[in-house]
């Protein structure tokens, strides 16, 4: 499914090749569970569009379902997250953020690249700034060390490191730690950081450490924050805090109140996440917009919603909403969804049905399908389309057709 993703995100994208970033084995680094490897193909398409802030913020929150489902993954998320603050310029975090993959991961598949890595954020221009301090890397210890110390002592010693002068990552640790304290004056101080720091970085941990948390009045606290905070991007954060404490009907708010365009599509991405279909053919069917009608279906993809996705396919929705139902069909990559992309490949009246269904096949990384389109084709047109798409695929009776395909060729007098 990983490879499947992949090849969706070059196909519908138009590229041709692999980006300067992408390592050869990106693909088989990804996670294995399909709700958090479409996470990581979203983070990488927000780094190939630059918006270094979002992708960050994707790779955050992968990294916080990784830990708690396939915590040997979370390598991958940490490591793209330094990736992301080090082209935002963000030096002192990127490296802060490398070491932490040393420490959490010493043994991990992606410590060639983190040294790699390393060596840029050393060599850049913030080259001559001192690394971390013995005092902060002390602080960092004794921060942590008061997870274990009574909420009534350590809250008290938390909010004076927040008030303080420590480094960022310093006072991160300690949103993290109240976090963990099983106390109401130390969700009190979160909700405090998250909605009064100067700091938006503090902000955004302190939302999204009480989205961890999980806890009714946590939750509360963010829903009062969203309303009456001005910042799109706290409420971004907001929305996926929503999504990693598993509160789908006020991402659906969000969804369908919401006035400003991108907080909208960044809601019903997380209703695909959160694998809400419920909530997102309800939208889809009062929804105008065509540019979040498309969102919606490819939420519903990441969904895994095969059969609402050929519903729509196969209606009498326009062209443009038709196509995208079928490319979705092949995300969502279930057993439906290969009958019913050469169905709808059969009976498409024009090329560019025809051609989604393709791309469909091509995601899911159905080649027998394909293949067998290939041998009842009837046009060199249509066999031409179906081999470029066959050879984006990973497939052994691929290459043996090309391999025919050219020996037949050269026969030719």
């Amino acid at each position: 499914m990983i490879k499947k993703l992949a090849t969706w995100t070059l196909s519908v994208c138009l590229l041709a090749t692999t980006s300067a970033w992408a390592t050869p084995a990106d693909a088989d680094m990804a996670p294995s569970d399909r709700q958090l490897a479409a996470m990581y193909w979203q983070g990488h398409e927000l780094l190939k569009k630059s918006d270094w802030n979002g992708a960050l913020e994707r790779f955050r929150q992968l990294e916080t379902s990784l830990r708690q489902k396939e915590p040997a993954s979370a390598d991958a998320a940490i490591y793209w997250q330094a990736y992301a603050l080090l082209q935002a310029r963000r030096t002192a975090e990127a490296r802060a953020t490398l070491e932490k993959l040393r420490r959490d991961y010493p043994d991990s598949r992606w410590s060639k690249d983190a040294d790699s890595l390393l060596r840029q954020v050393e060599s850049g221009p913030n080259a001559t700034a001192p690394m971390k301090g013995a005092d902060e890397d002390l602080a960092e210890v004794a921060v942590t060390g008061l997870m274990q110390a009574p909420p009534e002592r350590a809250i008290p010693i938390l909010r004076k490191v927040l008030n303080g002068s420590h480094s960022l990552d310093v006072k991160k640790r300690a949103l993290f730690v109240l976090s963990q304290l099983d106390d109401t004056a130390a969700l009190e101080t979160l909700g405090e950081v998250a909605s009064g720091s100067s700091d938006p970085e503090l902000r955004e941990e302190a939302i999204r450490m009480l989205g961890v948390s999980g806890e009714d009045n946590a939750i509360e606290r963010l829903q009062a924050i969203y309303a009456s905070s001005r910042s799109n991007e706290d409420k971004r954060s907001i929305i996926q805090a929503w999504l990693i404490a598993d509160r789908p009907k006020l991402v659906m708010q969000a969804a369908r109140n919401e006035t400003d365009e991108d907080l909208r599509r960044a809601a019903i991405q997380a209703l695909g996440a959160m694998e809400a279909t419920g909530e997102l053919k309800e939208l889809f069917d009062n929804e105008k917009s065509s540019e979040n009608r498309k969102a919606i279906l490819q939420s519903l993809g990441v969904a895994g919603d095969a059969k609402t996705l050929t519903a729509i396919a196969e209606s009498a929705q326009p062209d443009e909403i038709r196509i995208e139902a079928i490319r979705a069909l092949g995300i969502a990559d279930n057993d439906g969804s290969g009958p019913a992309l050469v169905r709808i490949y059969g009976a498409a009246k024009s090329s560019e049905i025809r051609d989604a269904a393709l791309q469909g096949m091509m995601i899911a990384g159905d080649s027998e399908s394909m293949l067998k389109l290939y041998r009842q084709a009837r046009s060199s047109e249509e066999k031409q389309a179906l081999l470029r798409m066959l050879t984006l695929t990973d497939s052994d009776k691929t290459l043996d057709l090309i391999e025919s395909e050219l020996d037949n060729g050269s026969k030719q007098p």
